[in-house]
């Protein structure tokens, strides 16, 4: 057969197999968005009324979420009050609500303590009236650094100023750790000239964690515990960072697991500590690092126990809040979220910006932008889950009958449910034949969640393309989607070239056998016949070269019309083929 007829064939198969492809779009038509799956996160946003923030606290028997809005620069001085849903129910103002920063409800959740700038006020959180009771002392004047406010047993613990001046930087104004009754009165000073502490409190009641920054060495980290089962606190273990490799920084954020055995701190650039709160020694492998060149700001864990949240800074789309099991020994993947808009939603978790609901099926994050002007309040449910994906087309494959050694492409279309992956996704496959089971080189995933994988099969018969897509930190694995191709023999040419002359002393005939397919076996033979007058003759086989060329020669036995047939059977790859030519034998 000719090049021309090959061609002519290869030709009509991909017409045919184009116009199945066009007769398949037209008939399912584009592919519609996945509607939400059960279980699947969701993610509100809600800008608050405030160019600044201070606290968070959830209240879980009334779910609501309060939010402080006291700073340096406060313009708002305000108590915020959402919904589980992230609608603003109230906006709490009083005259003496100056600067509200800390916040604690009481254990029967009957009271709301608020530390404002002169007070610790005590609210009715039904009413939000207030109800008597706190601290009204001259030295509490200034006090605009938000500060914490723990219960230990009957005893109230908070952070304030020791300074009566005016703060001009949180972040380097010394603070003493007070303790008092819990309706108020008189307080006596436990711990003094650490600067900007945080503080967080075991579950039981009966530990204090601390961390601040050593003013006399650099603003080292350190960290603290106290035994807070008796009225005067006593220290029973500390951590200095005091190494030149150990970071310098003021903590961001404090927590205490639920269990009361691991200690978190938020440590800016220096990533998040581990610690234990027997001995306060690093707890490894801990809970992993956070993304490359991200500030640790914020750390809570769900107060069943069951998850743990790490908000951070970053920048472009690392991810700036993780989401991951509290057990440290499970290992898992954190579920990673990414806030990238720093005009609607925000792009970094605020420093103390975290907090979940009583059973973690519900976390609120704060955001804000990099000038710190502007903040919103995030209601993520279902925050470990992970979203849906599905191959939702059926796979095709282009061209649809290929043969052995000719490139296919595979393609489909990933769909994947919640916001756009924040870097690129791929999918993998592998190839089942009779050969066995051949990984095919990954593909990526367009921006339209179309792909397509380029294999080449080496082998005839049906091939099997099982392809996959493992899923992320943001989605589920989709379940497999599989599509069996047969693969055909390779096509072949056999072309002859016409001698320049013909005697009875010889005949010479060049000839070409190619393939676009798998090479040709070494060793690969040609059948050759001649048929004159005198009847047909078998002609020894002619091995083809490594290029695919061969030579006949041939004695004819008269003169005259003579025909040359040279043929090739074919393999297990490659289809037979044939050509001739008529040679005239001169004396």
């Amino acid at each position: 057969m000719s090049e021309y007829r090959h061609a002519r064939c290869r030709r009509v198969r991909s017409l045919l197999a184009a116009l199945a492809v066009l007769t398949a779009t037209l008939a399912t038509g584009a592919p519609t968005a996945h509607a939400a799956e059960p279980g699947e996160p969701s993610d509100i946003a809600v800008r608050l009324p405030s160019s600044t923030y201070s606290r968070m606290l959830v209240d879980q028997a009334r779910q609501r979420v309060y939010v402080t809005t006291g700073s340096l620069n406060a313009t708002v001085h305000a108590l915020l009050v959402y919904d589980f849903d992230g609608n603003l129910l109230r906006t709490v103002k009083t005259e003496a609500l100056i600067n509200p920063g800390a916040m604690m409800l009481s254990a029967d959740g009957s009271i709301l303590y608020v530390g404002v700038a002169d007070y610790i006020l005590i609210f009715n959180p039904d009413t939000f009236a207030y109800i008597g009771g706190g601290w009204v002392r001259s030295d509490f004047f200034k006090g605009k650094c938000a500060g914490d406010i723990v219960a230990t047993g009957s005893t109230l613990r908070f952070t304030r100023m020791t300074s009566q001046s005016a703060a001009t930087d949180c972040a380097t104004e010394p603070q003493a750790l007070y303790s008092g009754a819990l309706t108020g009165g008189s307080y006596t000073e436990s711990i003094s000239s650490e600067v900007d502490p945080k503080i967080a409190v075991s579950p039981a009641g009966d530990k204090i964690v601390e961390a601040y920054a050593f003013p006399s060495s650099g603003t080292k980290l350190a960290v603290g515990v106290w035994d807070a089962t008796k009225p005067t606190l006593s220290r029973s273990a500390v951590h200095g960072f005091a190494g030149p490799d150990d970071p310098t920084t003021v903590p961001r954020d404090v927590a205490v697991s639920p269990d009361g055995a691991l200690a978190l701190v938020a440590a800016g650039v220096s990533g998040t500590k581990t610690l234990s709160t027997t001995d306060l020694s690093e707890v490894t492998p801990g809970y992993g690092p956070l993304p490359d060149g991200t500030s640790s700001r914020a750390v809570a864990f769900s107060p069943d126990g069951s998850l743990l949240a790490r908000g951070g800074a970053a920048d472009g789309t690392a991810a700036d809040l993780l989401v991951q099991r509290a057990d440290p020994a499970r290992g898992d993947t954190p579920r990673e979220y990414v806030f990238t808009d720093a005009q609607n939603g925000g792009d970094r978790v605020a420093d103390r910006g975290t907090a979940f609901s009583a059973d973690g099926s519900r976390l609120f994050a704060m955001t804000t932008d990099a000038a710190g002007d502007a903040y919103w309040l995030h209601v993520i449910s279902n925050p470990d889950a992970r979203y849906h994906s599905s191959f939702d087309t059926p796979l095709t494959a282009q061209p649809g009958t290929p043969y052995a050694g000719q490139a296919v492409q595979i393609s489909g279309r990933l769909q994947m449910n919640g916001p756009a992956p924040s870097t690129p996704v791929q999918v993998t496959a592998v190839r089942h034949d009779s050969d066995g089971d051949h990984a095919v080189p990954p593909a990526t995933v367009g921006s339209d969640g179309t792909f397509t994988l380029e294999d080449t099969p080496t082998v005839t018969g049906q091939a099997t393309y099982t392809v996959s897509f493992a899923g992320d930190s943001a989605h589920n694995p989709a379940k497999d989607a599989t599509l069996a191709v047969d693969v055909a023999k390779a096509p072949t040419d056999l072309a002859l070239d016409a001698p320049t002359a013909a005697t009875t002393s010889g005949v010479e005939i060049h000839g070409s056998l190619t393939t676009p397919g798998a090479a040709l076996p070494a060793g690969t033979t040609v059948d050759v016949s001649r048929v004159t007058k005198k009847g047909l003759v078998d002609l020894p086989a002619v091995t083809v070269g490594s290029d695919g060329s061969f030579t006949v020669d041939d004695v004819p036995s008269a003169k005259g019309s003579t025909l040359y047939t040279v043929s090739y059977a074919g393999d297990a790859l490659h289809e037979a083929s044939a050509d001739y030519v008529i040679v005239d034998v001169t004396k």
